[in-house]
């Protein structure tokens, strides 16, 4: 077998660590060389809430529109009837300028 003195035994135990270092850093580079990963955004199209037709809960998913408000958007319909325009939603206390303008490009009032 081969005999090797003290030091040359600690540089050939260097050299192998030395080694599996690089090796280790070879192969980290492979795995992080790869093609980039580009993700993409999908935006969900755009659904417009009827609002002669929304349940509470439709209604409710509208921002700043709770149940109350839901609830008095249906009242205030089946008082009146069908909405002409979404404008008429000011009729219902609770929903003033800021609040419909948060909301009118989300409804529509149907055809």
């Amino acid at each position: 077998m081969l005999d090797f003195s003290k030091p040359d035994k600690y540089f050939l135990l260097s050299l192998l660590i030395l080694g599996c270092l690089l090796l280790g850093f070879s192969y980290h580079q492979k795995i992080n060389s790869t093609l980039p990963i580009r993700i993409i955004e999908i935006e969900e199209p755009q659904r417009f809430i009827n609002i002669n037709t929304a349940s509470v809960v439709e209604l409710e998913s509208l921002p700043e529109i709770g149940p109350i408000l839901a609830r008095d958007i249906i009242f205030y319909r089946m008082k009146i009837g069908r909405y002409k325009d979404i404008e008429e939603l000011k009729n219902i206390k609770g929903i003033g300028d800021k609040k419909l303008e948060k909301i009118k490009d989300l409804t529509t009032v149907g055809e």
